[in-house]
């Protein structure tokens, strides 16, 4: 079941922060599935729009990549007080370049596109997982998303599809197996068994096959075909039905644009 879930944050005052009281954010996660598997990597299961709602600009990293490492945390509740430590540092470690952040203006919302975001911090697998997504902007000081919840779910079924490797030259890279998983109606493509990929059609033949004789594969859906691309995680063509990822992006991100003109357009009416 793909859910959509709209999160509002409140963010309290302490005179320990450089953050003003004025930063405020609505954190919009959208969740593919409801539901994960023992081992699976929870942070590949979502993406994320960044509203700013306060009335300072809120400093997030130019690239994916440090976003990923340096702000963007999957956070178990009840919240262990140890991960500002931890982040504090990895934070740092992006601040070192210069030119790593921007400022996301009031009223204005950012999307990182053309990414799914893989953490190394993971839930502990319940049948019953509670944690936020959080952004980390130093000096522990968070913004938290509302409490979101995935079941921890045994699957009906798991079929061994194939084992891919990249061919790069002077690459000696271990074999991934691609499996489909079904849990009730769902089926989904899996990368060596905890990266979920995309929803497949519940009964067509899946058939895999190189595409470039590198990284690239094509994945037959019964008739309709996609582009993996094995190093990136991410499929470069696909169906809107397979998919989603790709199309939740960038549908989100134009509507971001849209709303952003019309937050600069009134902003210069203003006296």
């Amino acid at each position: 079941m793909k859910k959509m879930i709209r999160l509002a944050m409140c963010i309290s005052t302490t005179s320990l922060l450089s953050v003003s009281a004025e930063t405020n954010a609505l954190i919009e996660v959208k969740l593919f599935k409801a539901w994960v598997i023992k081992g699976e990597h929870l942070s590949g299961n979502f993406n994320l729009a960044i509203q700013n709602t306060g009335t300072d600009p809120i400093r997030l990293a130019k690239h994916p990549v440090n976003f990923e490492v340096g702000q963007l945390v999957i956070r178990p509740l009840p919240h262990n007080p140890r991960d500002d430590l931890k982040q504090e540092e990895e934070y740092q470690m992006i601040a070192l370049d210069g030119d790593a952040f921007f400022s996301l203006p009031p009223g204005e919302t950012h999307v990182y596109v053309w990414r799914k975001f893989y953490l190394d911090r993971q839930t502990p697998f319940s049948k019953e997982m509670n944690f936020t997504v959080s952004i980390y902007l130093g000096k522990g000081f968070w913004l938290n998303s509302e409490p979101l919840t995935v079941q921890g779910i045994i699957p009906d079924a798991v079929e061994q599809l194939a084992s891919i490797k990249d061919n790069t030259k002077n690459i000696q890279a271990a074999p991934r197996k691609l499996s489909a998983v079904t849990y009730k109606n769902e089926r989904w493509l899996y990368s060596n068994g905890y990266f979920p990929i995309c929803p497949l059609s519940p009964t067509n033949k899946i058939r895999i096959e190189p595409h470039d004789d590198v990284s690239l594969f094509k994945i037959w859906d019964g008739d309709k075909s996609m582009i993996y691309d094995m190093n990136q995680f991410i499929l470069t063509e696909a169906p809107d039905e397979n998919d989603v990822f790709g199309k939740w992006t960038r549908e989100r991100k134009q509507k971001a644009e849209v709303d952003n003109a019309e937050v600069r357009r009134k902003k210069a009416e203003m006296p």
